[in-house]
C-alpha cells in the first residue's frame, strides 16, 4: 500500500512543471522514490516465500495459479494504454491498424504500454523463476550472509554497468541494454532480502527489535550518504540525468535503508494490531484491496487531468508554491483513482482490471 502510494507520488510530481528554485528538490524526491520498485520486489518475494512454506506444489501448478492473477490485468492495461495514449494525450495521432498492432506487440513484450507496467513484467519474472529461487533458498538457508553477499555483489555489478560503463554498440545490444533494467538481475539483492526475511522471519524481527537504535542510525547514515552524493552532483536548476537514475551505486545505500525503515514501520503497526489496538485497520484493509487498481489506473487519471487543463489551473491558482501544487495533485489523483477502482470492483470483470474478485454493492452480498 505504502509502496504503491509512493509510485503515485513519484509519477505525479515528475509531471508537474517546476521552476529552477525547486527543480533540484523535486528531482531528489523522485530519485528517493525509486525505492518503490526495489521495495516492491522485496515484498513480493517475502509474501511468496511465506505463503508457500509448508506447501507442496509443482512448478506448473504454481505458475498456473500465479500467472492467472497477473497476466490478465497486464494485457488489459497494456491494450488500454496503447489506445488511450493516442486518444487522451495531446498531439498523439492515432496510428494505422498495422502500426497500432506493432506498437501493441512491442509494448506487451517490453512492458512499455505505460511507464508503470514494467512492475508487472518484473512480477512475471519472479513467478517464472520462483521455483528456482525457492530451490536455492532452501539449500542455502543456513548461509544467509553468503547469499546476501553474492546478491549484493551482483546488484553492485549491474548498477556499475548501467551507471558508469559505456553503452554497448550495435542495434541488438542496444535493444537488450534498453530493456535489461527490467530484468531480475537489476533487483538481485532485494530478491534475496525478501526471500531470506521470510525464511528467517522470527530471527530477523527479534534482531531488529533488539538493535532498533543502531539500525535506525545506520539507515539514517546510509540515507545521508545517498542524499549527499545527489547534492554534490547537482545544483539549483541543474540536475544531470546521472544523478536521478535508479541504478546509481551510491543510491543503493538509501534503497536498502528505505526498505529496512518501511519494514520497521510495518513491524510497529503489526505490534499495535497484535496488542488489540486496531490502529488504522479499516483503512489498511480498504487500501490493500484497491492498491493494485490505483497502481494500474493512476497514469490514465494523470493524462486526463493534463488534457482537461487541471495542471494549468494548479499553476494559475498556486504560481509560487510547487509544494502545494504537488500535494493537491497527489490527493486528487489518489481520490479519482480510488473512485474508478471502486467502480471496477463492482463489475463482473474486476479481476481483469484490478486483480481482485468482485465486491458486492451491499453488505449482505446481494448486488442491486
Amino acid at each position: 500500500m505504502v509502496l504503491f502510494t509512493g509510485v503515485v507520488v513519484a509519477h505525479s510530481i515528475n509531471l508537474l512543471e517546476t521552476g529552477p528554485d525547486v527543480y533540484r528538490s523535486v528531482q531528489l524526491v523522485g530519485t528517493l522514490l525509486h525505492v518503490t520498485r526495489y521495495g516492491f520486489v522485496a515484498v513480493t518475494l517475502f509474501v511468496l516465500v511465506l505463503s508457500m512454506r509448508g506447501k507442496t506444489m509443482n512448478p506448473v501448478q504454481f505458475w498456473r495459479r500465479r500467472f492467472g492473477l497477473i497476466v490478465g490485468p497486464y494485457l488489459v492495461w497494456t491494450v488500454i494504454y496503447t489506445v488511450t495514449d493516442h486518444l487522451v494525450i495531446a498531439g498523439e495521432r492515432f496510428p494505422s491498424p498495422g502500426e497500432f498492432f506493432r506498437e501493441l506487440g512491442m509494448s506487451t513484450i517490453a512492458g512499455t504500454g505505460k511507464y508503470q507496467l514494467y512492475f508487472l513484467l518484473i512480477s512475471m519474472q519472479i513467478y517464472l523463476l520462483f521455483p528456482v529461487i525457492s530451490w536455492i533458498i532452501d539449500r542455502t538457508a543456513h548461509h544467509p550472509w553468503l547469499v546476501l553477499t553474492v546478491a549484493a555483489a551482483v546488484q553492485i555489478l549491474v548498477f556499475v554497468t548501467y551507471q558508469w560503463l559505456p553503452r554497448p554498440h550495435g542495434q541488438v545490444w542496444n535493444q537488450v541494454y534498453e530493456h535489461a533494467w527490467k530484468a531480475l538481475p537489476m533487483y538481485t539483492l532485494f530478491v534475496a532480502i525478501g526471500a531470506l526475511t521470510a525464511v528467517h522471519l522470527d530471527r530477523v524481527q527479534a534482531w531488529l527489535r533488539a538493535h532498533l537504535v543502531p539500525v535506525l542510525i545506520a539507515c539514517a547514515a546510509g540515507t545521508a550518504i545517498s542524499v549527499s552524493v545527489y547534492l554534490a552532483m547537482t545544483g539549483p536548476g541543474d540536475v544531470p540525468w546521472q544523478a536521478t537514475t535508479p541504478w546509481d551505486p551510491p543510491l543503493l545505500l538509501w534503497l536498502v535503508s528505505g526498505v529496512v525503515m518501511l519494514w520497521l514501520l510495518a513491524m510497529g503497526w503489526d505490534a499495535l494490531r497484535r496488542s488489540g489496538r486496531r490502529v488504522g485497520a479499516a483503512a489498511v484493509s480498504y487500501a490493500t484491496i484497491r492498491a493494485f487498481g490505483v497502481f494500474a489506473v493512476h497514469p490514465l487519471v494523470l493524462d486526463v487531468l493534463i488534457r482537461v487543463g487541471f495542471f494549468d489551473a494548479l499553476h494559475s491558482w498556486f504560481p509560487q508554491s510547487a509544494g502545494v501544487r504537488s500535494v493537491i495533485l497527489v490527493v486528487v489523483v489518489l481520490a479519482v483513482s480510488l473512485l474508478i477502482v471502486d467502480l471496477l470492483l463492482r463489475t463482473p470483470v474486476s479481476r481483469w482490471f484490478v486483480a481482485r474478485d468482485r465486491v458486492p454493492l451491499t453488505k449482505n452480498g446481494s448486488v442491486s
